[in-house]
């Protein structure tokens, strides 16, 4: 009927107008029930439908909804991966018998795989790598370009990495594989010349537009829209945080930062402070915790407590208008107060670089660790070469490959488990060195029975002095009486813990003080077994600095408490929760640990030079530090390096970098336009250096009575 119709309509000696012809076209339909079959002049029939589905296979389709494209949905994910993009290398079918639900069992599965290593893992099959279902992948979404769009090496990148075929209509597998700068250039020329298309993306587009832009902003255009997020630096994570958080745009809001400037290049922090400027300049109110010298100038007020940390401090020492450079010490002079405020004293008293007055040498003879040809992630095969017992800094902008050429190349010499995977060509020169030990920012524990004292060792050494007092071996109590993890020794009631868990009916759980030891986490009988007139539960409850005067005969258990002391730790309590400690008194504590591993009480009993040289990798160690915090700081890496040891360490702030005896800066840029080393040496030859991102801000560090 419709081909006739047609054929009807092509006639203009038949007066059958279009009308007609829809008309018939329309009742074909619903007679078909949305299929229509035209026979064409050639004796062929071409099937048409309405529906969302294949007529010649059957196979039918949903409508497409925001569900079908996010790896987060079952909806969207690939059903071999379940959204993951890898599976393991060695299958195994789910069991399903250990659990309640095939759900469990799921969720159980998914836990497992976010453990594995690198190693263990390979891009799924299925999905190669996209996440999405075959559905989600194959829609794309036709467009007209305004001809600023995506740049055709980018679409042809793109197109390697999901199939052989260039296609200028991209899937959102496609999209997602675009660079930040590449994406952003795509929706800025993107055109819809439908009206219906327009009216839809008319208020969709701007959003994307703005987000991306905002990513650019504070230096992110370089990462892949689906970068996995385990794989990100410290700072772009903080970055991409603060994108989801301001990218709104809001007027009229109250925005609380806590130290947005963690992990960032000082190029990059004043991109940063402009974003924070101009959302100030658009109505909004922002009250930001910071250490950061550039951010505490930035300031329209300032709040300085203290004057101490912990119990010392919880006063508000001074507040008002940041104090400049060359007004700070005038400041300090006129107001009382002033002298109390730490933040003020620092402004106006900057370091000296080297604070010890010369570097160590590092002549062409010196000895190495070089390794040749790295190319994990962004590195382009470069050849590092790290001085032996010296302190060097890696340096260069977030994302230049810093974190990659420590964790990834110089820790897997080291590493066994990472010797399958060759991140690099060669490495020479290792051989002095006896150990290896990382410190990373990971946390240092969630739960409320791990403490300092328990989390440094430091406990263990503690019980065991416990258990040889005389009337401890009396009662026939051995250490793990003294231990609140385990029966016997631990308060009944609050198991250890020196709180109890209060169920409300209507209102969340809530922790009260424990009645029946008082919070000292142990029964009577263990607090009876006293040390000096102080029983394990008081010892729990003294500060750092209090322990390491009361064990002062004790090296094994003095010398690490001293150690946490002299980082500025010592107002800590031994037996405070680990989730309580702040970002950097927890990032100290794990450098604490770090360090005691490679101590040696032998040469420090017999004055003599320690034999064992070590090698500390030790990513940004000032996160969350003061600047008088960051004096202790130094001097504890002067002193592992002057007892031989090897110390590199990853570091943005400049008085670290100021202070080191040799610096590989990385970079130019990030990402793609990183991975080299532009320049290496002392600090001093690194403020010649034309194309190193981090020589102008080392110069300011180095000479800051030139800077105003």
């Amino acid at each position: 009927m419709v081909a006739d119709c047609i054929r009807r309509s092509s006639n203009k000696k038949l007066p059958s107008p279009i009308s007609h012809l829809l008309s018939d076209i329309q009742r074909a339909l619903s007679i078909g029930k949305g299929l229509i079959k035209l026979h064409t002049s050639d004796n062929k029939f071409i099937l048409l439908s309405t529906k969302a589905n294949c007529p010649c296979c059957n196979h039918s389709f949903e409508d497409p909804d925001p569900r079908l494209f996010s790896f987060n949905s079952p909806h969207g994910w690939c059903p071999e991966c379940r959204g993951h993009g890898r599976v393991p290398q060695h299958r195994h079918a789910l069991d399903t018998t250990r659990f309640d639900s095939v759900l469990e069992a799921e969720l159980d599965a998914d836990r497992v795989l976010e453990r594995m290593e690198d190693a263990e893992l390979i891009a799924c099959p299925a999905c190669h790598g996209t996440r999405l279902n075959p559905t989600a992948s194959a829609v794309r979404l036709h467009h007209h370009s305004s001809g600023c769009g995506v740049p055709p090496q980018a679409v042809a990148a793109t197109s390697r990495r999901r199939s052989s075929r260039v296609n200028p209509s991209l899937s959102i597998a496609d999209l997602s594989a675009l660079a930040i700068d590449a994406a952003y250039q795509h929706f800025a020329a993107l055109v819809f010349p439908g009206q219906r298309e327009a009216l839809i993306a008319r208020d969709i587009l701007p959003e994307i537009r703005q987000r991306l832009a905002f990513l650019q902003e504070v230096g992110l255009g370089y990462l892949q829209l689906d970068r996995s997020g385990n794989t990100l630096s410290g700072g772009e994570s903080q970055r991409i945080r603060l994108a989801a958080q301001l990218g709104s745009n809001l007027r009229g809001v109250l925005y609380v930062l806590d130290e947005p400037t963690i992990g960032l290049h000082p190029r990059d922090n004043a991109a940063l402070l402009k974003t924070l400027t101009n959302l100030r300049d658009h109505g909004n109110s922002l009250i930001i915790v910071e250490h950061d010298e550039d951010t505490i100038r930035a300031a329209d007020h300032l709040i300085d407590l203290g004057p101490g940390a912990g119990r010392f401090g919880g006063e508000v020492v001074y507040q008002g208008k940041p104090p400049g450079r060359s007004s700070a010490k005038a400041k300090i002079q006129n107001q009382k107060s002033g002298i109390a405020s730490p933040t003020l004293r620092a402004l106006a008293h900057p370091l000296v670089h080297p604070t010890r007055g010369s570097r160590r040498a590092v002549p062409p003879t010196h000895p190495f660790l070089t390794l040749t040809g790295c190319n994990a992630n962004n590195l382009k095969r470069l050849t590092a070469a790290i001085p032996l017992g010296r302190l060097t800094v890696l340096t260069g902008i977030s994302g230049s490959g810093k974190s990659t050429l420590m964790h990834q190349c110089v820790a897997a010499v080291f590493n066994r488990q990472t010797k399958s995977i060759k991140t690099f060509d060669a490495a020479t020169g290792g051989n002095s060195l006896t150990s290896c030990y990382e410190v990373d920012q990971s946390p240092i524990g969630k739960t409320s029975r791990s403490c300092p004292a328990t989390y440094v060792k430091v406990f263990d050494h503690i019980r065991a002095l416990f258990a040889q007092l005389p009337e401890a071996r009396m009662r026939g109590f051995d250490a793990s009486r003294f231990s609140f993890n385990t029966e016997g020794g631990r308060c009944p009631e609050c198991k250890g813990n020196g709180r109890v868990k209060l169920e409300m009916d209507f209102l969340p759980a809530t922790w009260v003080h424990c009645e029946s030891c008082n919070g000292q986490r142990y029964n009577p009988a263990t607090l009876e077994v006293t040390f000096r007139d102080q029983h394990i539960g008081a010892v729990l409850a003294m500060t750092i600095d209090a322990a390491a005067a009361f064990f002062a005969a004790q090296p094994r258990i003095a010398a690490p408490l001293q150690l946490m002391a002299d980082t500025g730790l010592g107002y800590l309590q031994l037996g405070q929760p680990s989730p309580t400690p702040s970002c950097g008194e927890a990032q100290r504590i794990k450098l604490v640990s770090e360090l005691i591993k490679g101590l040696s009480i032998k040469p420090q009993i017999s004055k003599l030079k320690a034999q064992i040289s070590n090698l500390y990798l030790i990513e940004e160690p000032t996160v969350g530090l003061h600047l008088e915090d960051i004096k202790r700081l130094i001097d504890i890496l002067h002193r592992l390096v002057d007892e031989g040891h090897t110390v590199v360490v990853i570091e943005h702030h400049m008085a670290i970098a100021a202070e080191a005896d040799w610096i590989l800066d990385l970079g130019p840029e990030a990402g793609d336009g990183g991975g080299q080393i532009v320049a290496q040496g002392p600090p001093e030859k690194i403020i010649t250096s034309r194309k190193s991102r981090t020589a102008p801000f080392l110069q300011r560090a180095l000479q800051p009575a030139k800077f105003p």
